[in-house]
């Protein structure tokens, strides 16, 4: 019992200094980015580094010069009505979709459902040029719906909610068809409802996707007026943008805090979310 007692007391450790080791990796850049962004100026980073914030009037001063010097304010609009619309359209349209393929019968069912899951193998890179064509064609260059439209049909989305609805009870939709629910009625009052934590897991998992995105915005966004805020920061880590380490983190840090509101505010339903969408 002893023998067992230790082996399992070590095993624990071991997983707990694991865990740390994981934890400091993950977490030290964002940390240093921070530490880079509130130091004192005119002080070498590289020559004197501190592992703490040591000016945070410094920093505040960055940012606000960054903001006065450079259209960041519009970017940052633009990235949250990207990513406003994009989360709420494809919540909307992929429940809709996964509505009728959870609950419903209809010709062809199985072969369209295959069909959207096949599309996930599609690298991005492939539907680049039609999707930019087509954007074009619309007049849809820099701007916020050329932006949204193409990332609408998610069929990532349409397969975590099926996975959720199949799960209702059907009880209660013939229930509420009995009291003359129409077809929409049942998924607008019924459906809908009952898959909050479904809708949840998607928005969740598509932020984190939406805000990241850059490939898309470099094709469609090509103003100035129209960047997305990683095209802001690319923009500033190009080495021929000559500017100071500490002006480059300030604006990787201003990237940087949506994410972070996001996580506090949403941080159990992110863990949640992303345990159900494992298990279903």
């Amino acid at each position: 019992m002893i023998r067992t007692f230790s082996r399992l007391t070590v095993g624990k450790i071991l997983k707990w200094l694991l865990g740390m080791i994981i934890l400091v990796v993950m977490i030290y850049p964002v940390w240093w980015v921070i530490c880079i962004v509130f130091a004192k100026p005119g002080v070498s980073v590289s020559i004197n580094p501190y592992l703490y914030p040591t000016s945070l009037t410094a920093g505040f001063q960055k940012i606000i010069h960054i903001f006065q010097t450079t259209n960041i304010a519009k970017a940052y609009l633009n990235s949250l009505a990207y990513v406003f619309f994009q989360v709420l359209g494809v919540m909307l349209i992929s429940s809709m979709a996964a509505f009728e393929f959870a609950l419903h019968e209809f010709p062809g069912k199985k072969i369209l459902f295959m069909v959207a899951l096949v599309s996930l193998m599609v690298p991005g890179i492939v539907v680049l040029i039609p999707q930019y064509l087509l954007m074009s064609k619309l007049h849809w260059l820099n701007t916020t719906q050329g932006l949204v439209a193409p990332g609408l049909a998610s069929a990532f989305g349409l397969f975590v909610m099926t996975q959720f609805m199949e799960n209702l009870p059907r009880e209660l939709f013939d229930a509420a068809q009995i009291d003359g629910c129409n077809h929409f009625k049942l998924y607008w009052h019924i459906a809908l409802p009952l898959s909050k934590n479904g809708l949840i897991t998607l928005a969740i998992l598509q932020f984190i996707r939406t805000w990241g995105s850059f490939i898309w915005p470099l094709v469609v966004a090509q103003k100035q007026t129209a960047y997305t805020m990683s095209q802001i920061v690319n923009m500033y880590n190009n080495v021929q943008q000559y500017a100071t380490v500490d002006t480059i983190m300030a604006v990787n840090f201003l990237a940087l805090v949506p994410s972070f509101l996001f996580y506090f505010f949403l941080q159990q339903y992110i863990v949640e979310g992303i345990a159900r969408t494992g298990l279903k």
